[in-house]
């Protein structure tokens, strides 16, 4: 099975996200409810990008193990020419998800990789586009059922991505309520509920399509016109690194495991409920939650000058993501590798300018280096040809980036107003 056309859905899909986005935008400019803000935006972004393309790489080992799987080891043989077998395909392989989904929200492991989608603090359409890059390592567990009842791959790595695709709608403030719709499917209003932090809606409504699993297992909770939902994370990410929003609660579950005094508590943490930690460890390392009571947003103001910088140096990552997701299949995984390399730190670098650092130039300094030795060595490979119009694009490209850099580090004084919330980087639920 090749994972090719499942990738080409995403190429696909990714106007049609960015018109919708657009068109949310405007929506909230019409209504004068602006749900987005742009460090926000762009962070979620980011997270969603490095998914993406961390994907082409780690998509031919889960599906190799669902072919393996499903080669050695099936039941049964169903045909992928019966209409019968895909809508069942699609109705099994949504409770698989709702139970991956559940786990990992309930076991810290699984957590520490999740928790990328609820870090967001806004609920908008970029908030469906931010995933995470770790979550292969223990996802494709959860749809071994599926290969063993027999789904052919075909089956399998369409209704998975046409299962995705969905999902991208039901991230938007803008939609009320769905009549009885609310009782068969996911819908914005009860995915809402799924994001909020507030107690009474913390950890429900788990389905991907339907929320009949959710009404059947008893973790469902209706969203309350009474109770302002506040979205995000109870230990907040407090950064605008899609790295470090990939890595933080591995760390923290790290650092706990260094602290505490028994091995038991050492190995269990892994595996413990989402939150739990060694009574010592927590006694002597207290970590804070948010006061929802009081609740702040994380925010950094940076000069408007460099806000124009960094837009148009993400506007510039969204075409360099688009084109590696066209072209990987035609390239070995070294080059999709390498290529994420340069686009994680290129991220990481957009992210440190986000976040009002004043040591953002070098950082630049050194993606725009690496950019430059990275096509060198594509062409000197034969991996990727370049006109002369080419050559002449990404020459200008450096002059002109270089040129306003310049500017941006003579003229600029970054200025830093992080909440004291924004202080704390470790996250737990």
């Amino acid at each position: 099975m090749n994972s090719d056309a499942q990738m080409n859905y995403i190429v696909y899909a990714i106007p049609v996200f960015f018109g919708l986005i657009f068109i949310e935008l405007l929506a909230g400019w019409w209504r004068g409810r602006d749900y987005y803000r742009v460090n926000d935006g762009i962070n979620s972004l980011s997270a969603g990008m490095l998914s993406i393309t961390t994907g082409v790489l780690s998509k031919a080992a889960t599906l190799g193990i669902y072919v393996f799987a499903y080669e050695q080891w099936r039941l049964s043989s169903l045909g992928s020419d019966q209409l019968w077998v895909w809508a069942l395909a699609f109705i099994l392989y949504d409770l698989c998800y709702y139970w991956a989904h559940r786990l990992g929200h309930e076991i810290n492991i699984l957590w520490a990789a999740h928790l990328v989608h609820h870090q967001s603090e806004e609920y908008n359409l970029t908030t469906a586009l931010r995933q995470t890059s770790t979550g292969f390592i223990f996802g494709w567990i959860f749809y071994l059922p599926l290969a063993l009842a027999g789904f052919p791959p075909l089956v399998f790595a369409t209704v998975a991505a046409i299962n995705l695709l969905y999902q991208f709608w039901v991230h938007t403030r803008h939609i009320p309520k769905l009549g009885p719709l609310e009782w068969i499917f996911v819908t914005p209003s009860n995915h809402r509920v799924h994001h909020a932090q507030n107690p009474r809606y913390l950890d429900h409504n788990y389905g991907g399509v339907f929320i009949l699993w959710d009404r059947l297992l008893g973790t469902f909770a209706e969203e309350r016109e009474e109770e302002t939902i506040i979205y995000g994370v109870r230990k907040p990410l407090a950064s605008w690194n899609p790295l470090w929003a990939n890595l933080q609660h591995y760390a923290q579950m790290l650092e706990d495991a260094r602290h505490a005094s028994r091995w038991q508590d050492r190995m269990g943490i892994w595996f413990r409920r989402t939150g739990w930690r060694p009574a010592d460890v927590a006694e002597r390392y207290p970590l804070t939650r948010t006061d929802l009571d009081h609740f702040t947003p994380f925010d950094i103001k940076i000069p408007a000058a460099l806000k124009a910088y960094v837009l148009f140096q993400f506007a510039l990552m969204i075409g360099f993501t688009t084109w590696i997701m066209a072209i990987s299949h035609l390239h070995p995984l070294w080059f999709t590798a390498l290529l994420t390399l340069l686009q994680g730190y290129s991220l990481f670098s957009i992210g440190y300018m986000l976040e009002g650092k004043t040591g953002f130039v070098p950082h630049e300094k050194w993606r725009m280096a690496l950019s430059a030795a990275t096509a060198l060595l594509l062409v000197a490979l034969e991996q990727i040809q370049l006109t002369t119009s080419g050559w002449m694009g990404l020459l200008g490209y450096f002059v002109f980036s270089s040129f306003w850099l310049t500017r941006l580090e003579q003229g600029l004084a970054i200025r830093s107003t992080p909440p004291p919330q924004a202080l704390d980087s470790v996250s737990t639920k």
